[in-house]
This record gives C-alpha cells, structure tokens and sequence, in this order.
C-alpha cells in the first residue's frame, strides 16, 4: 500500500470525524455523536493496521488528543442512553434526574472546549501525514494472520467476560481495514466478511445487555420481570455466539 493511499484514507476519516462533531456542536443531534464515535473508532482502527509496519509503529500517539474528545464524548452518549434505559425500564425520577444533570454538564464541558476538540483534528492531520510511512503487503498480511490466530485461539475456550468483547474489537479490526488490506490479502488469505459482521454483532449485542444488567443492579429499581427477562436474552446470546464461534478458524475462512 502506497503512502499516498495511506495519506488519503487518513484524510477522507479525518475530514468525516470533523463533518460529524461539528455537525453535533451545532445540533446537539446524538446519532451526529455516535457517528463521530464510530469514524473516530476507524480511524484508530486503520492506524493499528499501519503501526504493525516497524517504522509506524508511533503513529497511535498522534492519536491521543482525538482520544480525549472521543472519550468525552462517551460520557455524553452514555448519559443518553441511561435516560433511555430509564424510560425503558420505568427507573424513578431520582435516576432520571442524576443522568440528566451529568448528559447536561458533560454536554457543556464538551461544547466548551470545542475549538480544542477541532484544532487536534488538525493538529493530527499535520503530524500523521508527516510520520506516516509505506505499509508493506507482507505486513497486512502478517497483521490478519496475527488477528485471526489470536481470534481462533480465544474461541478455541471462549469465556463470556470482557476478553470476549477484546475479540469483538480485534474482529472489527479486520472488518475496519478490509478495504485498505484487500489488494494485499487477494489469494493469499480470503475472509467471510458476512460472517465476522455477524459474530460481532451478536457480540455486541450480548455486552449491551450486560451493561445493562449492571445499570440496573445498581440502581436497584428494576422490576424481577426485567431483570429475568435480560437473563434470558443474555442466555440466548450466548448460546447464539458459541454456535457461531465454534471452528472459527474454517468458517472465517470459508
């Protein structure tokens, strides 16, 4: 993969990061947020995949102050969803009210340092069209060998903790740069692309109804029904991931 296809794939994930937060700055719209979150999530992504060529592997830290405004836009978008869940699940005014006071500061505090937010988009355009070098086939190849090993060898004995969602995020790794990493990987290694968007959606899925079950654990003003009724869903998710993870090495391939 040539620099300048490097370059240009950096540029057009930066320029959407900045269309979506600015977007959200003026219209408070949260699906502009979480569009700004998933852009931001690529664009780490696709520099993990260049990091893995040896003179690179600095690039993540030109990342950092893109991290920060990521990471506040998290606590706003949490917030949004809790009130969400608190509608969904008939929590009381107290909860109502403790998520609606911090959507209401963390959205002030993120509307406060926007400029910030918009000069470290530029500031690491500057420095990652700067530091960034080639990035050889052999070693987009070696970076899904790598990812797809580490994949199998989780499944091999998965375990439904956080390690479980690690291996959603290394799955998302090749979905994210299949693209970029397509000329290097044709008939050398063929990916089910349809069926790692699968596994990590059901994935993703069972770490929402973990999350909360946890949310509402610790509010303490969910119904039985609720909570029995999240168990069950999360007992089918888990039951739906095993069958889809088992022989994954065959069936990513396939």
């Amino acid at each position: 993969m040539k620099k300048k296809e490097e370059i240009a794939q950096l540029n057009k994930l930066l320029k959407k990061i900045k269309v979506n937060l600015k977007a959200f700055l003026q219209s408070e719209n949260q699906e502009e947020l979480h569009q700004f979150r998933v852009q931001v999530k690529k664009l780490k992504a696709v520099l993990t995949l260049y990091a893995y060529e040896k003179k690179n592997k600095n690039l993540l830290k030109y990342f950092k102050p893109i991290k920060e405004a990521f990471a506040k836009a998290g606590e706003i978008r949490n917030a949004h969803i809790n009130l969400k869940l608190g509608e969904q699940y008939q929590l009381n005014e107290t909860f109502h009210q403790q998520q609606q006071q911090l959507l209401n500061s963390s959205l002030a505090d993120f509307k406060k340092n926007n400029n910030l937010y918009l000069k470290s988009i530029k500031k690491a355009k500057i420095n990652l069209q700067t530091h960034t070098h080639r990035l050889h086939n052999k070693t987009i190849r070696k970076f899904y060998k790598d990812k797809v090993l580490t994949i199998n060898q989780f499944f091999a004995d998965p375990a439904f903790n956080e390690d479980l969602h690690t291996a959603r995020k290394n799955i998302k790794l090749l979905i994210y740069n299949h693209t970029n990493a397509a000329a290097a990987l044709q008939n050398k290694l063929q990916l089910n692309l349809k069926y790692l968007d699968e596994l990590q959606d059901n994935i993703g899925e069972w770490h929402d109804h973990i999350l909360t079950m946890k949310l509402l654990a610790a509010t303490g003003n969910a119904t039985d029904a609720a909570i029995a009724n999240l168990k069950s869903t999360n007992e089918n998710s888990e039951n739906i991931i095993l069958d889809l993870s088992s022989n994954f090495k065959d069936k990513v391939k396939s």
